[in-house]
């Protein structure tokens, strides 16, 4: 018997919802589809958008914050929602992108035990945190201010909209995640090291 992906019931039809695109656009290198997209072919249309929006958003050329604090954002939503699928992958990239792998487990323990006053977070990470935290828990208790305070940590406008885009986007994820019972299985976790390095590579070459 075939491991279970997700609460969805799989059926031998919905293979047939795996188009050459989708491969092409979403696929792993074998072919076939990461656990998160498999779960979705029941009804396949969002599979590729989702993709691309999500690539833009955390993987972009022109990444405002880079892809180790882009990673730390998706991180925490993940720690934040007890989301075990987007925390093992997120949380992987993460370190493997952290200046020391003892440093980047020093900040996710941090995250993981909710103290923001952790000497481990320094004063850019902790007001990230601090406005993930809220948008992730209560988005309707927003304000002005809350933007005022990345300004005042020294957040550029790009760097603010790509913080609440990274943490919008991935209270998304999280719930589509967690809502359809999405496991871990055996499949790897987070992007290989070679991906990861150039994502940063090409992130560095587009600001010279």
């Amino acid at each position: 018997m075939s491991e279970q992906v997700c609460w969805i019931k799989s059926k031998e039809s919905h293979k047939q919802n795996v188009t050459g695109e989708m491969k092409q656009v979403v696929g792993r290198e074998d072919g076939t589809l990461h656990r998160l997209y498999q779960s979705l072919l029941a009804w396949p249309v969002p599979i590729i958008p989702a993709d691309q929006f999500y690539k833009a958003i955390l993987h972009s050329d022109d990444s405002p914050l880079g892809l180790w604090r882009a990673e730390f954002v998706a991180t925490f939503v993940a720690i934040l929602a007890n989301c075990t699928y987007a925390r093992a992958h997120h949380g992987e990239n993460f370190l493997k992108v952290s200046p020391t792998r003892r440093q980047g487990i020093m900040i996710l323990t941090a995250l993981e035990n909710d103290d923001l006053n952790s000497p481990a977070l320094d004063p850019e990470l902790r007001s990230i945190a601090k406005y993930t935290k809220k948008l992730s828990l209560e988005p309707a208790c927003m304000s002005e201010d809350d933007i005022s305070s990345l300004r005042e940590t020294g957040f550029s406008e790009a760097e603010i909209v790509h913080i609440n885009q990274i943490a919008a986007s991935f209270a998304f994820w999280v719930r589509m995640i967690n809502g359809l019972g999405i496991s871990l299985g055996t499949e790897q976790i987070g992007m290989k090291q070679e991906s990861l390095d150039n994502i940063i590579k090409r992130q560095r070459d587009f600001f010279g």
